[in-house]
């Protein structure tokens, strides 16, 4: 009888050892993944932060005006360019009395945005 249980410990001993060598092989395994999920990360958010300070540069506003003057021929809007909300209804077609009568004059906004259309289509 002793030797059966002797037996059975060996063999309980040898499989929780293999399977503690198992554990702390998994272990070492996840750890040295974390370490280059680790490195990959750190290389992500210094991609992020380089593509960050290119769009800054892009988007630099003396930087566009610079552009914008040197490829472009761009000047402010001539008061013969903008259309009064009739002047606006005939050219789209629309007769002067379809509007109604509420109607007020457009905003600055909407003038420039009439007269930057006026220009496109003139080009």
């Amino acid at each position: 009888m002793i030797r059966i249980t002797t037996i059975f410990l060996c063999i309980l001993l040898g499989a929780s050892a293999a399977g503690r060598y198992r554990a702390e092989h998994s272990v070492r395994e996840a750890r040295v993944e974390l370490d280059q999920l680790e490195i990959i990360k750190q290389e992500e958010l210094r991609s992020i932060q380089m593509l960050r300070v290119e769009v800054a540069y892009l988007e630099n506003p003396e930087r566009l005006a610079k552009l914008a003057v040197a490829k472009t021929d761009l000047r402010p809007s001539d008061r013969e360019q903008i259309l009064d909300e009739r002047e606006f209804a005939v050219a789209m077609g629309l007769e002067t009395e379809e509007l109604p009568p509420e109607y007020s004059a457009p905003s600055e906004t909407i003038a420039n945005a009439i007269a930057m259309a006026q220009v496109a289509d003139a080009d």
